[in-house]
C-alpha cells in the first residue's frame, strides 16, 4: 500500500539578533578551521566572518520569503 504524502508548509524561521549572532560566530569558526595552513592571518577571520553572513542571511531570507 502506497501511502501519499502532504507536504505541509513550513513555518517561518524565527530567531533572535542574538541567535543569529552565535549561528554566524560558530559557522565562522569552522569555516576558518577549513582554510589552507597559510591562511592564518587576522583579515581571514574576517573573512570567513562575511562569508558566512551572507550565507546564513540567505538562507533565512529564502525561508522567509517561501512562507
Amino acid at each position: 500500500m502506497n501511502a501519499k504524502q502532504t507536504s505541509k508548509p513550513t513555518p517561518p524561521i524565527q530567531i533572535t539578533a542574538e541567535e543569529r549572532y552565535h549561528l554566524i560566530n560558530d559557522a565562522a569558526y569552522f569555516r576558518s578551521l577549513q582554510h589552507q595552513p597559510g591562511r592564518e592571518h587576522p583579515g581571514d577571520q574576517a573573512e570567513s566572518w562575511c562569508e558566512v553572513e551572507l550565507e546564513i542571511d540567505g538562507v533565512l531570507g529564502q525561508h522567509h520569503a517561501k512562507s
